[in-house]
């Protein structure tokens, strides 16, 4: 399970799910950046990765590699914010909107090998824009998730699995998350389960709490988050280069998340973008 090759016969397919609410306006541990402003960053700079992996020539259109959506949920509702997506269409492949995204020039976060970060001034486009407004509506944006999994799973039996990234700094105000997620991680190809993966970010500085085996005890959202989190598939540990790093049946899910454990949870969450075939 969790060992199919990325083709234009099988496509992968990515999912962002995105906490715009009112308290994402504070600044996010280890920048001073507001929390929807580096979000808006990173996810942006990871869709321009993710265009330049599907890009073979530079003559041609990105090929289709993957299929991507990105949900955003506020006080504005549930919505996709993608260019050219909508709620009956929330996943476009990467070429739908590979030339659709403003240019924007941005301080960018990189991980040397050594294990410490740098800053640079870089030039990316912009898709998606900073927005924190009203309250949290998870349960309807994993909802959402799970209608527009349900008829991608159907149509590509033998594509690796979809992963659903949620991003969040608070609790659902509109019931318990649990369910909906169920009903997502339920959805599967013929290589195994839909995987979701979630962060919760902070503004207090300390330690996260990374990619743990056992649950959480004491922090109820925590140990919501961690019950709702697939377990990571080694496949995605090695092709990101963080095998020894994570153990074995670590589950997808970092709690009290700065920007640096922020741009670790998205290169491990997409990582599949290495398993690309020749075709």
């Amino acid at each position: 399970m969790y060992e199919q090759e990325i083709s234009r016969s099988s496509p992968g397919c990515f999912l962002f799910l995105l906490d715009q609410s009112y308290s994402m306006g504070a600044p996010i541990s280890g920048s001073p950046a507001p929390k929807a402003a580096a979000l808006a960053a990173m996810i942006n700079e990871l869709l321009y990765a993710v265009v330049l992996e599907c890009t073979k020539d530079f003559q041609e259109l990105p090929r289709h590699y993957f299929d991507v959506g990105v949900i955003g949920y506020s006080g504005n509702g549930v919505r996709p914010l993608l260019p050219g997506t909508s709620r009956r269409r929330a996943l476009v492949p990467v070429h739908a909107y590979a030339g659709t995204g403003r240019p924007v020039e941005h301080s960018r976060t990189m991980r040397r090998a050594d294990g410490s970060v740098e800053h640079e001034q870089t030039t990316v486009p912009e898709w998606i824009q900073p927005l924190n407004l009203g309250w949290t509506p998870m349960c309807e944006a994993l909802g959402m998730a799970y209608k527009v999994l349900r008829g991608w799973v159907k149509e590509h039996r033998s594509s690796f699995p979809p992963i659903v990234l949620n991003i969040t700094d608070g609790q659902a105000t509109d019931g318990d998350p649990r369910g909906p997620a169920r009903r997502v991680t339920r959805l599967e190809t013929g290589d195994g389960r839909t995987l979701l993966f979630n962060l919760h970010l902070s503004e207090a500085q300390g330690t996260p709490m990374s990619f743990p085996v056992l649950a959480p005890t004491g922090v109820p959202q925590a140990e919501l988050l961690f019950e709702m989190s697939s377990a990571l598939p080694g496949t995605l540990v090695q092709a990101s280069g963080y095998e020894g790093r994570i153990a074995p049946g670590a589950r997808g899910f970092v709690f009290n998340g700065g920007a640096t454990a922020l741009m670790d949870f998205l290169r491990i969450g997409t990582s599949t973008t290495s398993l690309i075939g020749e075709h």
